[in-house]
This record gives C-alpha cells, structure tokens and sequence, in this order.
C-alpha cells in the first residue's frame, strides 16, 4: 500500500528544492495550492497526470516518488545534481572510481577513491586540485562577482553575434532536436554559450560545467542558482583539467563547448580525445570553431602573417589554424562519424597596414562554424 504521508513528504522536499512556494507549485502544475497542501500533508494523492508531471519537473521517477527506490535530496552541502554524476566521477591520478564522503563535524563534503586519494567540495565545486594555465590566469581579469555579473549582462563582442542564425542559435537548435539528458560543458568559462541554452531547455538535463578556474566555477554555481535557474536543469561544478577529466568512460549524452576547446591552447587536442571518451556511444559532441576559409586565399595569408608576428605567447602554433576540412579530418581521426559543419559567418577583410587590430579575443577575423559530431555506436 502507498503511504500517502511518506509520498506526500517525499513532494514537499522536491517542491523545496526546485525553490517553490506552494501556490507557485501549484500554478506550474495547473492546480490548486489547496491540492498541493492536501498532499504534502498526506491527505489526498496527485492524479497521475500530475505525478507524470512532478516526475517530468524533479527529474524523478514515478516508483521514487511513490515508494522512495534511489530517492536523493541534497544532504550536507552536496545537492542533487552532484549525487547523481557522482556515481560516473572517477580519481583522476588512478582512475578508480570515488565514493562521496558527506561531512562529519568541520569535515567538508569530497568524493575520496580506495587509493585514498581525497577531492574536496568547495563552495559547491568538487576542487581536483587544477591550476590556470601560466602565465594567463584569465579568471583574475574579473575582479570580483559583482563585475563577474557585469560581464554576465554585457552582450558580448557584436562579431560573434553575426550570421542568420547566430551560433548560439544553431546550437540550440540541434540540443532542442537532441534532447540530451547530459550534458559537459568542456572549459566552460563563465558559461556564456551554456547560457543561452539553460533558459530553453524544457526537460530534465543534469549539465555538467567544467574548467580550470575554481574561482570561477564557484561564482557560475551562484550566478546559475540565484539568477538563472531552471527547475529543469541540475548542475554540477568540476574545477579540473579537461585534458584528463575525472569522469567514466561513456557516460554523458553530449559534449559542449562554446570555444573551449580552443581555450586549452596547447591542450586543446588532448581535451577533445577526452570529450570523445566520456560520451556515450552514439551521442554528440556540440561546438563552434574557428577556422580560416582559405589557406591559399590573399586575404587569409595575409591575416595569418600579421598574427603570427605578434609575441608567440598570444597565439597558438601555426600549424592549428585549421581550414574546415581539415578540422573534420582530425575529427574522423579522433572516431567521430557523422561530422557535420554549419559555417555562420567568413573571414573578416584583412587589414590594409601591417597592425594587428585586435588586442583580445584575437582570432576573431576568421570564419566560425558550428560542428556537430556523432560518437560511433558499437
């Protein structure tokens, strides 16, 4: 028999989670704050259309809500969205799979291996020890979260904003058709690209934000939980190098990366071959990428000499300055099929004097693609 008191409580605690009050509960699933009332109180139970629905909302299945099999609420610090990609975080020194120790005392929550290798969760972020590259720790150029949600506000370089529709948009369009339950969000930065698809996305998505910069994963964790929240998106703070993720093999439905794997710089290789190991068989690797139109082409060589005259700390080996063929073939080779580029926009014309123009964000004179690439079923 249903213990409707137990069934109520269990409502009650995802309703609290998801950050209602009863009668905003109550609007979003079409019914009565006196219904919900009724049911957190153990009175009456919801018809089952209403249950699919609180399932659908809480990302919770009908026999957790009703008889409380694998029933995760947030305990000690650690919420929901971490408990479940907990079970796919694996050490990144032995590559065994870690164990969530929640706080005794002053302890604080981490996910320990039988190596006794131990990762903290600080501010909400599991921390795995990670450091921003040398010489550009680009996270210190936000001075604090106050102008960490300056920038957040700003629309952003107008450059990037091109084409019909923008790259953002073309990307929302394929996670839309794709309905990932999982996503990594690779080097993720502020989670500007992320961003925009976290306001749309209408089904229940664990996504999964990872970067070098703790300082910036735990301000993403307060921006996202306070001024962009979506009930139906849990997320999860992984400061870590994306080059050797602590996560399982196979174990996400789509890769994300809005330009970070160029963000690695000398890494960046070695980050998508790790994309491609944790994402299931069969699912998506979704990012945008620069590439020149032309090698041979006037306007590209001469954009390639003044660039490569600036100090070789601002840009990346020549040799990465791919055109989109090329970029697809190290796609094929890495084991994706199904490559399938989209190009939003050309190259910039090149400058008529030898001065490079841009002092950031300095490849933005070439040609931007969204790229969509399928790992091979067995």
């Amino acid at each position: 028999m249903i213990d409707k008191a137990v069934v109520g409580t269990r409502i009650a605690m995802l309703r609290k989670e998801l950050g209602y009050s009863q009668s905003a509960f109550a609007e979003k699933l079409n019914v009565s704050a006196q219904a919900v009332s009724k049911w957190e109180t153990g009175l009456a139970l919801p018809d089952i259309e209403v249950l699919l629905n609180i399932s659908w909302l809480s990302k919770t299945s009908l026999h957790t809500l009703l008889e409380g099999e694998d029933f995760m609420v947030p305990q000690n610090g650690v919420d929901r969205g971490l408990l479940y990609a907990g079970r796919h975080l694996v050490c990144p020194k032995c590559r065994h799979s870690l164990e969530l120790r929640v706080p005794v005392k002053q302890d604080k929550p981490g996910f320990v291996c039988d190596n006794g290798h131990r990762f903290d969760v600080v501010d909400g972020v599991v921390y795995f020890g990670s450091r921003e590259i040398e010489g550009e720790l680009w996270s210190l150029w936000l001075r604090n979260y106050d102008h960490y949600l300056e920038e957040q506000r700003h629309p952003g370089n107008p450059r990037y904003w091109q084409g019909n529709p923008h790259f953002r948009e073309q990307m929302w369009r394929k996670i839309e058709r794709l309905r990932p339950r999982v996503i990594l969000d690779m080097a993720c930065g502020t989670g500007s690209g992320i961003k925009y698809m976290i306001e749309r996305i209408n089904w229940p998505v664990t996504i999964i934000m990872a970067d070098l910069s703790h300082r910036i994963l735990k301000w993403n964790r307060v921006f996202f939980s306070d001024e962009w929240k979506n009930p139906y998106v849990d997320m999860v703070y992984l400061a870590c190098d994306c080059a050797n993720l602590p996560l399982a093999d196979n174990c996400v439905d789509m890769v994300f990366s809005n330009g970070g794997f160029e963000s690695m710089q000398d890494k960046m290789m070695a980050g998508f071959a790790e994309g491609y190991r944790v994402l299931k068989p069969g699912g998506h690797a979704l990012y945008n990428i620069s590439a020149v139109d032309d090698h041979q082409s006037e306007n590209t060589q001469r954009w390639v000499q003044l660039y490569l005259a600036l100090a070789p700390s601002q840009h990346p080996e020549s040799d990465k300055m791919n055109d989109i063929q090329q970029w697809l073939q190290k796609c094929e080779e890495t084991g994706y099929h199904h490559n399938e580029a989209i190009k939003i926009y050309g190259e910039l014309p090149a400058p008529c004097d030898n001065v490079y123009p841009f002092e950031n964000e300095v490849l933005q004179w070439m040609a931007e693609y969204v790229v969509v690439s399928q790992k091979p079923e067995p």
